[in-house]
């Protein structure tokens, strides 16, 4: 049973590419009492709150929330009494109900698990669902880091607008659009050469159809959106694919909490891409200098880059060794709107 559970606990945390030291420090405990969890001994409660920090849940013991209400519902499910689990675990009626209630030692859990437990008992897998939180709120909260800020920064300068901001976000716009403030990114005007969006991932799509009014209509020369890739919707396959460069992101990407600050649980499960509404053909290269991507083809024509015209001239001169690579597009960026120059704010 320990094997299942303590031995599985330090798996993992280290699977999260958490260090001991790492975890202690997000519970506000020392790294000692880490080790002596992962060595079987310790507080319940403390393990209690690993698992949740881990995510970790068992499943094959008994319904319930936490390991606490598992225990309690196994017991009964056996129609057993805290004192016959007590006899048969060789442990006290106290023991059993101060377990049942989040407390006790781990010594003590395993001596009751021992008895309890059950050949189905493993980890829960992963639930592969948008950044994981509680809700829909918190689960959105999740920031622009400051390494992606500064590739927009050099490409294009200052951000003029962002429309879907919040307080505690690392960008910084000439214009911020927030909810606390009583505005509305969807429903008020945008302004300005530059618009960044990072929406909040339950509204993606609303978010990159107002973008996509907003370009259409000259309040915005360049829109640059960072969203999750999914690319089998409707309107990627009717709209963005037509009108925008759209960049396929490599790796996954750390977003930042508050200030700035990243740590591993913020790591999106999915993969990303950046929507780009207006850009040209050297920004869009300076794009793809700066953030390892690659890009998918608008309305048909194959991307290719200044590389891919080399490599192309030399095979015609005859070095038929050298490979075809399809790189960022060099075509120039052909907005369908009347662009305007005197809309800042």
């Amino acid at each position: 049973m320990q094997h299942i559970l303590i031995n599985d606990i330090a798996s993992a945390r280290r699977e999260r590419g958490q260090t001991q030291a790492e975890l202690a420090k997000a519970l506000g405990v020392d790294r000692q009492a880490i080790m002596r969890i992962e060595a079987g001994v310790g507080s319940f409660s403390l393990l209690l709150r690993m698992m949740v920090a881990l995510d970790y849940h068992l499943v094959g013991l008994a319904r319930g929330k936490t390991l606490s209400e598992q225990i309690g519902n196994r017991r009964r499910n056996l129609r057993l009494s805290k004192a016959d689990l007590a006899d048969r675990a060789g442990v006290t009626r106290t023991t059993v109900s101060a377990l049942e209630g989040g407390r006790g030692s781990v010594a003590s859990l395993m001596k009751v698990l021992g008895f309890l437990g059950t050949k189905a008992m493993r980890r829960r897998k992963p639930q592969m669902i948008p950044l994981i939180p509680i809700n829909s709120a918190e689960r959105d909260k999740r920031f622009t880091p400051e390494h992606f800020l500064d590739v927009l920064d050099q490409i294009w300068g200052s951000i003029d607008i962002d429309p879907c901001a919040h307080p505690e976000s690392p960008v910084r716009a000439r214009r911020l659009i927030t909810l606390q403030d009583g505005g509305d990114g969807l429903r008020d005007d945008w302004s300005g050469r530059l618009a960044f969006v990072n929406p909040p991932f339950s509204r993606a799509i609303s978010w990159l159809q107002r973008a996509d009014e907003m370009w259409s209509a000259g309040k915005v020369e360049i829109v640059v959106a960072l969203v999750p890739a999914r690319t089998d919707g409707n309107y990627f396959h009717d709209r963005l694919s037509k009108v925008c460069d759209i960049a396929l992101l490599r790796g996954r990407f750390h977003f930042s909490r508050g200030e700035g600050q990243q740590d591993r649980a913020t790591r999106a499960p999915f993969p990303l891409m950046v929507v780009i509404w207006g850009a040209n053909t050297s920004e869009l290269a300076h794009f793809e200098r700066l953030c390892s991507c690659v890009w998918i083809a608008r309305d048909g024509a194959r991307h290719r880059s200044k590389k891919m015209t080399v490599a192309k001239n030399e095979i015609e001169l005859g070095r038929s060794d050298l490979v075809d690579i399809a790189l960022p597009s060099e075509r120039a960026s052909i907005s369908p709107r009347k662009q305007t120059h005197n809309d800042y704010r």
